[in-house]
């Protein structure tokens, strides 16, 4: 395999498109500095997979795109495509050409082709990998590799050794194992460290979970029992009941009766006392009519008596009254008559004096009279009058004031009312943009409510989306998680795989060489080419122990090119199975072990395997039978006669002969048995939680889009909200600017209402002020007329006064001296009239006290006349009062009689009223008692309902009544007794157990996994660390010896050498070099001038490429540092080298560019754009010096 050609455009300063063709031998890239030669370099380099910008003297990836000069626009793109002969199939690809491409566009994207064909970085990474044109190849050596062997101490210098060894890789996979390792005892601690968090809750939830279940037990046995036993006493007691209600019934049907009986005794005895008051009553009338009975019979026995007096004065009075009473009769007439008439005069002369008094008032009032006082009076008037006329001019002063404010008034009206209009017209226009303001902002609230409604419900399904997406996001995080980390162990499980981990050296290194194809004819390991079942993998894995490692071969012949191989190669030792000699073996009479107990099967039989192979397993396995246990397989053995190995299914072994070999045997999840098995678990676990994975990223992206989609409509509805919001807040700014306006429209109108009101008001008062002016002005003017009136009317009695005043004494005197006269005779009459009416008045009570006695006279005549009447009245009275007596004692006894028949009737209603008590407290008595059974049922019931959420009927349906109800009682006690025992439960603990115990064991088998992890890994590491210190010391050994031979080619003569620092640890062991240049003394590299230390480090490097030979070289400038004698040597040998090796060379030295055989110039003619040139050797001087 060699390099044809490199096409590139757009790459760093290479703006057009460059096709560079190589030869096998030595290409050389010439150009002054800055012309951009170590671009190819950085090509080459770029397009077999580097991935760091700054390996490409870039700072990031976009800067190796061609960014443009003065004269040209950057390019988008930077494009490599590398050409290969892979005539010899060096590439696992069936191609006599394989052309890779890396692509890399300004946005950041990359593409990357085989042979045209999409692919990925990996893809090409992959296809150079022990190619030797991989990154930790030598197939690219720049001037900065040479500057690190010189400059590095013996520590750093390792990293070249570890290049060339090839355990870079290695070192990743450790590096990467322990951090695995790292991150495993993370976990591990942190597992540890909550199952002892845990393992302190759990025995404490484990009692109480204990106390719960059992709690929930005996609560289970007690709801058995107590259901049943209410039962049980419910029906009981309903039936007490209903017993006691019938009981009830009849007792309160007799208490009826004997009520009835007690009402009519009553009735009866209410009428018996009823009669005897009736009789009581008659008893005390009669009592009453005796009593005035017996005081009639007294006074009509006094009677009797006084008339026998009276009878004897009769006579001799009555003659005397009789004269007396004519004399005092005539007498008393004429005074009647006297006292008539003097009575009349009395009178007369009364009125007489009457009207001389009253004639003599009116001459004193007219004699009092004064001149003087009747001109103060008319002086008096006069002011008066003087005062009404100013008053009456004031009036009509203010009256003609107010008719000139009415005419205002009016006049201000009216040019009010027409403003008036105008406001009230505006007032409307307003009122109507307010109603119509208030509906649109009413109906935009309506929106922005529905909207915000709208939000909120939309806002609870976003917090809704983004949780479950937030959930599934986690949970695909988590999953992908778990996926890498089986990906890691199943990438870590393949390394191991493809790395033949596990296998002995020499196994190991036979395969490798099969794969590379050195090697035809070699099938592969007896393990690769048996499918074992999971079962029995202990068991074959004991039966074949080292066997499984032989090498099935096509024949004897490649057996021995092998073993040929491997001698020469020193690459140890190997067994080999030739399918062309190899004999399988059997157990004789198998067929019969089919019957035997135990017998699992034939080892050979039980494995899978390809037809072609069959020789070779059952040469190894056909003699083998397989067991279920140890005892199983020393019976099988006596059967077999201890011909035959028997491997039992846990790996104890019984030999032919009879010795055993068993116990314990030590876990490795490396085994090379288990290695595919798991590395199949693992495929199939990572498909299936890949497509789980991709399940829940759709699902993940589902959620997404729907979080965005309603993030989205939720957006654009907060817009919608501010948009409504807003327009809500202009209609409100709106309204307010309207209701402004109209409040001052408002008040401006109230003001011209109270201003037309005022105007009315005025208007009116006004007019009331004008009416009472009018009125007052007619009463002033009526009383200047009184008072002119008054005035002369005043004026002429003060005339006359003055002509009556002598008439007037004179009469005065008259009428005195007549006054006192009349008051003489009126004091006789009036004195006569009173004698004879005294006097009248004694005769009138003479003549009374005459006819009393008269009277009584002829009373006394009257009783004389009645006497026998009398005497008939008295004995009629004794009479009746005894007759009175007899009734009166008759009443009596019929009374005691009555007494006695309502004592035995109340006797007897008192002792029905004693039963009915009886009655009465019984029938309470049973009714608390059916009370309390009612209350009772009810609780029992209740507390069936309450206690257990059951219905009676229920109840009965699902349990049973109890037979013993004392003992099913006392069952109940004791269980709630047990209960109160248990004290405080927490029913949740159960739960609480189950889901620690749960996480415990589930730790716990964590903790199991990392464990066996953390031991699988530290076994990797180990492996890699003895696969690692093998390499490295067997390249070390091979470069140290070729160091020696180039070193002398070089500098003709002379030796070198390499040491290890710290040849113990060949993990960490620096490397120092050593040279002794011709005609100098062996020392320290460092001691060496510029050029040897630079010669010696080119020694060094193709020391390695002898070891580690690569199909090219790009060598960059690395002779920039050698003299010219030097830089001849290193020219020579480089020839000499590329017999073996393609060299692609950046130089700018003439004694390289004399042995290339091919030679390409780098010019920058025009600023920033690197062209190719061809040049012909003899211009390539003169091209350097310009």
């Amino acid at each position: 395999m060699f390099l044809k050609q490199l096409d590139t455009i757009g790459f760093k300063s290479f703006a057009e498109r460059v096709t560079v063709d190589f030869v096998t031998g030595v290409t050389s890239v010439v150009g002054p500095n800055g012309s951009g030669k170590s671009n190819i370099t950085d090509a080459i380099r770029w397009v077999l997979g580097e991935q760091s910008a700054r390996s490409l003297r870039g700072a990031k990836m976009e800067d190796i795109i061609f960014a443009g000069s003065e004269t040209r626009a950057p390019l988008n793109m930077a494009e490599v495509t590398l050409t290969l002969d892979n005539t010899d199939q060096a590439l696992p690809l069936d191609y006599q050409e394989v052309s890779v491409t890396r692509r890399v566009y300004r946005s950041g994207e990359s593409e990357f082709y085989i042979n045209n064909q999409t692919c990925r970085l990996k893809d090409i990474v992959d296809l150079f990998m022990d190619s030797g044109l991989g990154r930790e190849a030598f197939s690219i050596i720049s001037q900065g590799k040479v500057e690190e062997i010189l400059s590095s101490k013996a520590e750093e210098r390792r990293s070249i050794f570890e290049e060339a060894a090839g355990v870079l890789k290695y070192k990743q996979r450790k590096k990467k194992a322990e951090y695995k390792l790292s991150e495993t005892q993370e976990n591990l601690n942190r597992v540890e460290d909550i199952l002892y968090e845990i393992d302190g809750q759990l025995e404490p939830l484990k009692e109480q979970a204990a106390i719960a279940k059992d709690y929930l037990e005996k609560k289970d046995e007690l709801k058995h029992i107590e259901i049943s036993l209410l039962i049980t006493q419910i029906e009981k007691l309903h039936g007490e009941w209903q017993a006691l209600l019938k009981d009830l019934e009849k007792i309160k049907a007799e208490e009826a009766s004997l009520q009835l009986k007690i009402d009519n005794k009553e009735q009866t005895v209410l009428k018996q006392r009823s009669d005897m008051q009736a009789l009581d009553e008659s008893i005390e009338d009669l009592q009453e009519t005796l009593l005035v009975l017996t005081k009639d019979l007294e006074n009509f026995e006094g009677k009797k008596q006084l008339m026998k007096e009276r009878h004897k004065h009769f006579e001799e009075n009555k003659s005397k009254l009789e004269e007396a009473y004519e004399d005092l009769s005539e007498k008393l007439e004429r005074l009647k008559v006297t006292a008539e008439e003097e009575t009349k005069r009395l009178e007369e002369t009364k009125q007489i004096r009457k009207e001389t008094r009253r004639e003599l008032n009116q001459t004193n009032q007219a004699l009092n009279k004064d001149v003087n006082r009747i001109e103060e009076q008319i002086e008096d008037l006069k002011s008066e009058y003087i005062e009404l006329l100013n008053k009456q001019a004031a009036k009509r002063n203010e009256k003609q004031l107010l008719e000139k404010q009415l005419n205002q008034i009016h006049s201000k009206k009216g040019l009010q009312n027409d403003k008036f209009k105008d406001l009230r017209d505006e007032r409307a226009k307003l009122e109507e943009q307010l109603r119509l303001t208030t509906s649109e902002q009413e109906e935009v609230k309506s929106e922005r409510q529905k909207l915000e409604s709208t939000i909120q419900s939309l806002t609870a399904q976003v917090e809704q989306s983004r949780t479950a997406y937030q959930e599934s996001q986690e949970k695909l995080y988590k999953g992908y998680q778990y996926l890498e980390k089986m990906r890691s162990k199943k990438e870590m499980l393949e390394d191991m795989k493809e790395d033949f981990t596990g296998y002995f050296q020499g196994v190991r290194e036979v395969l490798k060489a099969r794969q590379k194809g050195q090697l035809p004819g070699v099938e592969g390991a007896v393990l690769e080419l048996i499918d074992i079942p999971s079962d029995l993998i202990t068991a074959v894995e004991t039966a074949l122990g080292a066997q499984a490692q032989h090498i099935v071969v096509k024949d004897e012949r490649t057996g021995r090119q092998a073993i040929h191989w491997l001698k020469s190669n020193n690459k140890g030792r190997a067994t080999f199975l030739p399918l062309d000699a190899i004999q399988a073996r059997s157990v004789y009479g198998k067929e019969k072990l089919g019957g035997q107990p135990g017998f699992v099967g034939i080892a050979g039989e039980l494995v899978k395997y390809e037809e072609p192979y069959a020789k070779a397993i059952q040469h190894l396995l056909g003699h083998i039978v397989i067991a279920e246990d140890l005892k199983s397989a020393n019976q099988l053995a006596n059967y077999l006669n201890r011909k035959y190995r028997i491997v039992t299914v846990d790996g104890d072994v019984v030999n032919p002969g009879g010795s055993m070999s068993g116990g314990a045997k030590k876990q490795s999840n490396q085994s090379l048995f288990t290695r595919e098995k798991e590395l199949q678990d693992l495929t199939a676990k990572i498909g299936e939680y890949d497509q789980k994975a991709k399940d829940m990223e759709r699902k993940v992206m589902q959620l997404k889009e729907q979080l965005t989609l309603q993030e989205k409509e939720a957006a654009g509805h907060n817009q919608e909200l501010s948009e409504w919001k807003r327009e809500e807040y202009e209609k409100a700014s709106t309204l307010r600017e309207l209701e402004l306006k109209w409040n001052h429209l408002n008040d401006q109108l109230q003001l011209f209402d109270q201003d037309q009101a005022q105007y009315d008001q005025d208007r009116e008062d006004a007019h009331d002020q004008l009416n009472n002016l009018e009125k007052v002005l007619a009463s002033l003017a009526e009383e200047l007329t009184l008072i002119q009136k008054k005035i002369d009317e005043l004026t002429d009695t003060k005339e006359r006064q003055k002509l009556d005043e002598a008439k007037l004494t004179n009469r005065k005197q008259e009428l005195e001296i007549k006054l006192a006269e009349q008051e003489s005779a009126y004091s006789n009459q009036q004195e006569k009239t009173g004698r004879y009416l005294e006097e009248k008045a004694l005769i009138e009570q003479e003549l009374r006290g005459n006819r009393s006695s008269y009277q009584q006279l002829m009373e006394v005549a009257e009783s004389n006349q009645t006497e026998e009447e009398l005497l008939e009245l008295i004995e009629e009275t004794k009479q009746r009062k005894e007759t009175t007596s007899v009734l009166i004692q008759e009443r009596r006894k019929e009374r005691n009689e009555y007494g006695f028949s309502i004592q035995r009737a109340e006797q007897l209603l008192k002792e029905l009223k004693r039963n009915h008590q009886n009655f009465i407290q019984d029938i309470q008595q049973k009714e608390v008692k059916a009370n309390r059974q009612d209350v009772e049922l009810e609780n029992m019931l209740s507390y069936l309902q309450e206690e257990y959420v059951m219905t009676f009927e229920k109840a009965k349906r699902e349990y049973a009544p109890v037979e013993d109800m004392a003992a099913a009682e006392t069952k109940v006690k004791l269980i709630k007794r047990a209960i109160e025992e248990l004290g405080t439960v927490n029913i949740g603990a159960i739960d609480e157990y189950d889901r620690i115990l749960e996480r415990y064991e589930f730790l716990k088998t964590q903790q199991d996994d990392l464990l066996e992890a953390k031991q699988t890994l530290h076994t990797v590491i180990e492996e890699m660390d003895g696969e690692m210190k093998r390499k490295f010391e067997d390249t070390f050994t091979k470069i140290r010896n070729e160091f020696g031979e180039v070193f002398r080619s070089l500098f003709g003569g002379g030796k070198a050498d390499l040491k290890l620092t710290d040849p113990d640890n060949m993990l960490e062991t620096g490397v120092d070099i050593v040279a002794q240049p011709p005609g100098k003394k062996l020392q320290n590299m460092s001691l060496l001038s510029g050029g040897e230390r630079a010669l010696t480090a080119i020694a060094l490097l193709f020391s390695i490429l002898r070891v580690r030979p690569v199909p090219f070289c790009v060598l960059d400038e690395v002779e920039a540092a050698l003299d010219e004698a030097n830089v001849d040597r290193f020219a020579k040998f480089l020839k000499e080298f590329s017999a073996k090796t393609q060299f692609i060379v950046i130089t700018h030295r003439k004694g390289t560019m004399e042995e290339s055989d091919v030679l390409y110039g780098v010019t920058m003619q025009e600023s920033g754009v690197s062209k190719l040139v061809s040049v012909r050797l003899e211009e390539a001087p003169e091209l350097l010096e310009a």
